[in-house]
């Protein structure tokens, strides 16, 4: 018998992907999106190190809707644009590249994060690589995945 076969159904995978942006939506102020340069951590619980905050997309109190199943992917997905104000802000005047990033809840905590760049294929996708200092900021796409057939 083959090691860790273990599957989630159709159904847990959308809960569960539904709870992963509902943690975002909880709580006053709205959670954000955190743009950063540098080495992205081996997960969200680990300390940026030397990554520099680029800048921070402040969500809408609702910034997604409900997760649906992908059945050509098998994945639990939200695959909406997160709802952003006009502008993101430019934290630290930091003129670069962005390579990834953190959505987090109102109280700053870090639910999720991911690669991040003006590239199809990242889990984040801008418009543009490169952010200016308060220059504008616009995310084309933040597709949040839970795969049903993961071991």
């Amino acid at each position: 018998m083959p090691l860790h076969a273990c599957r989630i159904s159709q159904a847990l995978a959308t809960a569960i992907c539904n709870l992963v942006v509902d943690a975002v939506d909880a709580g006053t102020p709205p959670g954000a999106i955190i743009l950063y340069k540098g080495t992205m951590p081996a997960t969200c619980n680990t300390a940026l190190g030397t990554a520099v905050e680029v800048a921070t997309c402040v969500l809408n109190t609702t910034a997604y809707g409900a997760a649906t199943f992908g059945t050509t992917s098998a994945n639990a997905e939200l695959t909406q644009t997160p709802v952003v104000g006009a502008k993101c802000v430019s934290a630290t005047g930091n003129a670069a590249a962005v390579t990834f990033f953190r959505l987090c809840n109102a109280a700053g905590t870090a639910i999720l994060q991911g690669t991040c760049s003006a590239t199809a294929g990242d889990d984040l996708v801008l418009n543009a690589a490169i952010i200016a200092p308060d220059s504008e900021v616009n995310i084309t796409s933040l597709v949040v995945s839970v795969p049903v057939n993961q071991a």
